[in-house]
């Protein structure tokens, strides 16, 4: 989070509070162009381009959104016009490389690691939209309402898009964080996404937790989605 009082002052001509702006700035737009573009040189350009709208920009930011709203869908639009002057470019297979430890960790966050770069590769297979939700709300820490500002789509519309790309991710993550969750209740994963997100009433909520407690299968399910959320939130934290 950039402090708003930086913002109001790089917006005011304070040329340290710019610099201040786009140094705090540089990192979320990097882990958001590093995962939205097809190769890393996109990703660089669509990073510069952001990062150049913003200092040419920022004096005309008048606050009626959060700067991170606009800050990314600076980004979103900047990897846009990548993506359109590179359209017969073949995917991306490598994925964005993560900071190494410098020193051996315990078996847990060895296995965080693990599943950090299975992660990687799982939001690359994600279809463009729910990438960009997941990222924006997952990884980013945006707010249902911020993230549906960027992607231009009503907050309804973005949970829907979100419960589909998490259980898409946990689909994609299944024999990382769990290998005995088949013939599970298909709709857990989706009912304690909105769960997290806040949709479900008292009684709902309660009738999932007294399900998920009795069904193994199920519990499985739901630690799994825990750990594919717990990583995307990691990803943050460890690349910031």
């Amino acid at each position: 989070m950039i402090d708003p009082e930086l913002t109001q002052r790089a917006a005011a001509g304070d040329r340290a509070a710019l610099d201040a702006v786009l140094a705090a700035a540089t990192p979320s737009i990097k882990r958001f162009t590093g995962r939205m573009c097809r190769t890393p040189a996109e990703a660089d350009d669509a990073t510069q381009d952001t990062l150049l709208a913003v200092a040419q920009n920022l004096g005309q930011f008048e606050g009626r959104s959060a700067f991170s709203t606009w800050l990314f869908t600076l980004a979103r639009t900047a990897c846009g016009r990548q993506q359109r002057g590179m359209k017969n470019a073949p995917p991306r297979e490598d994925a964005p490389e993560l900071r190494a430890d410098e020193a051996p960790g315990p078996d847990d966050l060895a296995e965080q690691r693990e599943l950090q770069l299975t992660l990687d590769l799982a939001l690359g297979g994600l279809q463009r939209d729910q990438r960009e939700v997941v990222l924006l709300r997952d990884v980013e820490g945006l707010t249902a309402n911020e993230a549906a500002e960027v992607l231009g789509i009503s907050v309804e519309a973005l949970k829907s898009r979100l419960h589909r790309a998490r259980a898409s991710l946990r689909s994609a993550l299944k024999p990382t964080v769990d290998g005995s969750a088949s013939g599970a209740c298909p709709d857990i994963v989706t009912l304690m996404s909105q769960k997290h997100e806040g949709e479900l009433d008292e009684r709902t909520c309660s009738q999932v937790e007294r399900h998920v407690l009795g069904c193994p299968r199920c519990r499985a399910l739901c630690d799994g989605l825990r750990e594919v959320l717990g990583a995307c939130s990691a990803l943050r934290d460890g690349e910031g």
